[in-house]
């Protein structure tokens, strides 16, 4: 860990002397930004975008971005990146790549119409709340892990603006309902649904073809994903796999008779997923679009991840694996609901999950999966993206800077 890692972590461990630095350096933020609006103004036609803290070109924003790009090409699009993955990371020539931190990220806010985030976002910036219109899309709004305010383990150091966006979407009653309470926002939520769920909505066989052939994958190979979420005593390091993958793919090809293989995403939060060695297994990691992922897959094996309400768009397996549900609720989060009387199908051990595989067949999986839309109230449309974009250009139109 560097030296200056070191401090921060330092400062938001000790309530005291966060209490002291943070007001300083917020006060330095909001001075710059408001400096920087004052001699720069803002652009009507900028809109900033970040993903997961910074770390990734994905998610909701992406596809917000790409679409926008399409519908008002003249838009000005800036990325804010972290800087250890701003080299690394493969954007569009139109998008304008920028450093997250420090002068750079606060001057590109402070001179942006619009903000599109899709994670919690830093109190210590000025948001001119006349002139700027901050759109929070979150990144899973299906899940079942306490979130925000609602999370009592949440550190006293984490504080944000949320309480102050123009707007957030949502593509459930169940996300809208968890912004109310987990991040203190009363404002308009967009239903159209989320971004990054519009390709599973339209569900095309040509795309799923072209994403299985980058994967090298043929098309008469069955698709089995083990996607876990983090444990927050895991952050930022690896972490062991809970699902034996090899004997589930063993189970499934003497279940099915068909060739079976193994899909496996660690969270970005995790720097890896420690699974057995298999020659049927990849790691799909660095996959840039965890949606393009679950287009493909034939069935999905999650624990706590939001993911399991996403992936039942398609109407295929999707079984929870909670072999570690009392370390998860100790060490971890605490849920919403009592998962147990969910719709979800959940195992508590190998011998399990291969009993519901049995028994799971077509059928049961779409009727499971419309039972988990009804309990989360979904509201999906497929035009999710379109909807956001349509929301940005109408407040560029009223700034008279748009004449489509």
């Amino acid at each position: 860990m560097s030296i200056l890692r070191k401090i921060k972590h330092s400062v938001l461990d000790h309530k005291w002397l966060f209490a002291v630095a943070h007001p300083v350096y917020k006060a330095y933020c909001v001075a710059y930004m408001r400096l920087v609006q004052r001699l720069r103004g803002i652009n009507p036609k900028k809109v900033v975008f970040s993903s997961f803290e910074g770390h990734q070109y994905s998610d909701n924003p992406r596809y917000i971005s790409e679409k926008l790009h399409a519908l008002c090409p003249d838009c000005e699009i800036v990325w804010l990146f972290h800087k250890s993955c701003i080299g690394s990371v493969q954007v569009p020539d139109y998008v304008k790549k920028r450093l997250r931190s420090g002068r750079t990220g606060l001057y590109e806010q402070a001179t942006a119409r619009f903000w599109v985030d899709n994670f919690r976002h830093k109190e210590a910036v000025w948001l001119d709340d006349r002139n700027q219109f901050y759109i929070q899309t979150w990144h899973g709004d299906r899940g079942f892990k306490k979130v925000g305010d609602d999370n009592e383990k949440m550190p006293h150091a984490v504080r944000r603006i949320e309480r102050r966006c123009a707007m957030m979407i949502a593509g459930s009653e169940f996300g809208r309902n968890t912004y109310r309470t987990a991040f203190d926002f009363q404002g308009e939520v967009l239903m159209d649904g989320c971004p990054k769920n519009d390709i599973l909505m339209r569900n095309d066989p040509g795309e799923a073809a072209r994403i299985r052939e980058r994967l090298g994958v043929g098309p008469q190979t069955k698709l089995l994903m083990y996607a876990p979420t983090y444990r927050d005593n895991r952050a930022c390091l690896s972490q062991d796999a809970v699902l034996d993958l090899s004997r589930t793919l063993d189970h499934l090809e003497a279940a099915t008779g068909a060739r079976w293989r193994g899909l496996y995403r660690a969270h970005y939060l995790n720097t890896g997923l420690n699974v057995k060695q298999d020659d049927r297994l990849m790691d799909v990691t660095a996959w840039p679009e965890m949606s393009e992922l679950l287009l493909v897959t034939d069935m999905l094996v999650t624990d706590y991840s939001s993911c399991g309400g996403d992936f039942a768009l398609l109407r295929r397996p999707v079984f929870l694996y909670h072999a570690d549900v009392e370390d998860y609720l100790r060490q971890s989060r605490s849920f919403y609901f009592d998962v147990e009387k969910s719709p979800f199908l959940v195992a508590h051990s190998q011998a399990e999950l291969e009993r519901l595989i049995d028994e799971t067949g077509p059928e049961q999986a779409r009727e499971n999966c419309e039972a988990l839309d009804r309990f989360f109230g979904t509201t999906e449309t497929g035009h999710a993206s379109e909807a956001v974009c349509r929301y940005i250009m109408a407040r560029m139109d009223a700034a008279g800077v748009n004449d489509r």
